[in-house]
């Protein structure tokens, strides 16, 4: 096995590990919870929802973007060059 796949291999169960600790660190807080949160915090939990979910879906969108302009940069290269000749 080369050294840098060892590495590579390292890192991604690394960073999984780090994903996991902190993905389940709020489920540890009383806080975080729906039932235990009242007034403020319900309205802080429900912003912070909002606000995650904002982040998915424009990480979505903008590679979903890439993509779309990708395909659509090829079929109009398509499309003018043989209108050239």
């Amino acid at each position: 096995m080369e050294p840098l796949l060892g590495v590579k291999i390292g890192c991604l169960f690394a960073l999984l590990a780090l994903t996991l600790v902190c993905g389940l660190i709020p489920i540890c807080f009383k806080w975080f919870q729906i039932e235990g949160a009242t007034g403020r915090h319900r309205r802080v939990l429900s912003l912070l929802g909002c606000i995650s979910a904002g982040v998915f879906l424009g990480a979505g969108f903008m590679h979903m973007t890439a993509e779309a302009l990708e395909g659509i940069e090829s079929e109009i290269q398509k499309f003018v060059m043989p209108n050239r000749e």
